[in-house]
């Protein structure tokens, strides 16, 4: 019976400590994105606690090892990370505003949130090891046996989170649920604690007041300038739905991702939206068009209502999405626009659909995806183009200076695939540089002989109808036609595509 306590207490303890790393990556993400610093500094303190814990655990097993002391070792963790979610906005925000960096910054948050609580869990497998080897002949069966089992509860804890919790019961929820499944975890051992209750209860309560009083000060004010209709956890994304008196907003994370107007739906509410229209300046004449990224679906929407016998295939990775886009933003598929909740090059490969425009939408602030940016992708969408067929990408970038390297490499890329790329910082004519990042839109066409400016900003002026910036000259001043140096980035591969050190440089 003994033994098998033990074994239930290493089994949800390494179960706890996953679904923490897990979900922490949602705790960070709102701040500081989702990029591969965010996971890097979660897994870096992950081990790092657990090499300590390992050292500790062991330290104190052979120092007149207690089922007491274990309890303590459970009960600590389990209420530190109860009282997570009261901390951890402010302190993002704080953070945030200093700003110490795109590396520094969620590895200076993960070590302040899960360093401690990830040491204490760490000491358990060692610990328990201790109390469960009875005879020097069986410590190593019994270290093996109780590693396998907290291994598989950690791989537990990692599908569990990942693939059911996250979505179901929100970041806070799931945190103040972790540290009581650790609390009520120590009940497991109180029967073979030979330890007064009152001590028990004191040490509890001791504990609980000094996180309490810590805690306090950094209960964030409850104000905002919008109300709020929806905040959703998904597979993806961390979707938040807010609507002020003339517009309603859908961010993921901490990004504005889509704009509707309340008294117009299928304007294009968002100035970057506007120049994404710009693949009707080159191919007026398009029947059929891919759009991998559908946020709020203002695109589909503008381009479903003015042209509608335009055939429109939308990609979107997270389903979640396409509902939220339905229920809360007016977007309606049909026949001519069909809504696939697909990765996007995975749709694109196995479509046998030819398009005259491809749009990648699907980008964010914070990071890229990066198998939308290769080599390899590209000679895939020039496949699956018709013959006069284009690609336009929307980027978030600079277009010159160390900013601007995402671009850079993007268009060095595409330069291995495209006769002709066009580049258009969407920005405000008469206050921003190129060197200031920004919505940086891609024209990638195979045509041999290049198209001129003024015939673009012609054409997309007969096309009008709210497509394209107000004033439409606007294309023209967007227009870089400059030299674009590239010898300081590389040509994007499956292989080798560091898009996260690119955009943050």
């Amino acid at each position: 019976m003994v033994q098998f306590l033990l074994n239930v207490v290493v089994f949800v303890s390494g179960a706890v400590l996953m679904s923490l790393e897990i979900v922490g990556s949602r705790v960070l993400a709102p701040y500081f994105g989702n990029s591969i610093f965010v996971w890097g500094s979660l897994i870096s303190v992950v081990l790092a606690a657990l090499s300590v814990g390992y050292y500790w655990g062991g330290w104190l097993s052979a120092r007149e090892p207690s089922y007491s002391r274990l309890l303590i070792l459970l009960v600590i963790p389990g209420v530190l990370i109860f009282f997570l979610p009261f901390i951890y906005p402010t302190v993002n925000e704080w953070i945030a505003g200093i700003d110490f960096g795109t590396r520094l910054n969620p590895l200076i948050a993960s070590s302040i949130y899960f360093l401690l609580p990830g040491v204490f869990l760490g000491t358990i497998s060692p610990y328990v090891i201790r109390l469960a080897a009875t005879k020097l002949s069986t410590v190593g069966s019994t270290a093996g046996t109780l590693y396998a089992v907290s291994t598989c509860g950690s791989i537990f804890g990692t599908l569990l989170t990942a693939f059911y919790l996250i979505p179901l019961m929100g970041v806070s929820n799931i945190i103040h649920f972790l540290g009581m499944i650790l609390v009520c975890l120590s009940l497991v051992v109180v029967p073979l604690v030979r330890i007064r209750a009152l001590e028990l209860a004191r040490a509890v309560t001791t504990i609980s007041v000094i996180v309490g009083s810590i805690t306090m000060p950094w209960t964030p004010a409850l104000w905002a300038r919008t109300k709020t209709l929806l905040e959703k956890d998904t597979f993806y994304h961390r979707i938040r739905i807010e609507e002020d008196e003339e517009a309603r907003y859908m961010y993921f994370d901490r990004t504005l991702q889509s704009a509707m107007n309340l008294k117009d739906p299928t304007a294009l509410r968002l100035v970057y939206s506007r120049y994404t229209s710009l693949g009707f300046a080159f191919r007026p004449d398009a029947k059929k068009v891919l759009i991998i990224g559908l946020g709020g679906g203002s695109i589909p929407k503008k381009l479903q209502k003015e042209f509608p016998s335009l055939e429109i295939d939308v990609v979107e990775i997270d389903p979640e999405v396409i509902q939220l886009a339905k229920t809360h933003f007016n977007v309606r598929d049909g026949k001519n626009l069909r809504l696939h909740a697909q990765d996007g090059r995975l749709f694109l490969t196995r479509t046998s659909n030819q398009y005259d425009i491809i749009l990648i939408d699907a980008y964010y602030s914070d990071a890229m995806p990066f198998h939308l940016a290769t080599r390899e992708f590209f000679e895939l969408a020039q496949r699956k183009l018709t013959p006069n067929g284009i690609v336009v990408a929307n980027l978030i970038s600079a277009v010159t200076g160390p900013s601007g390297k995402i671009a850079r490499a993007f268009v060095k890329t595409q330069r291995r695939i495209f006769p002709q790329i066009y580049v258009f910082a969407a920005r405000r004519a008469d206050n921003v540089s190129v060197d200031t990042i920004q919505n940086v839109i891609v024209v990638a066409t195979k045509d041999k002989q290049r198209l001129d400016i003024k015939e673009v900003v012609k054409r997309a002026a007969a096309l009008d109808k709210g497509l394209f910036p107000d004033p439409i000259n606007d294309l023209s001043v967007a227009y870089y036609d400059g030299v674009l140096p590239d010898q300081d980035v590389p040509v994007l591969t499956d292989d080798y595509a560091p898009t996260d050190n690119l955009l943050h440089p």
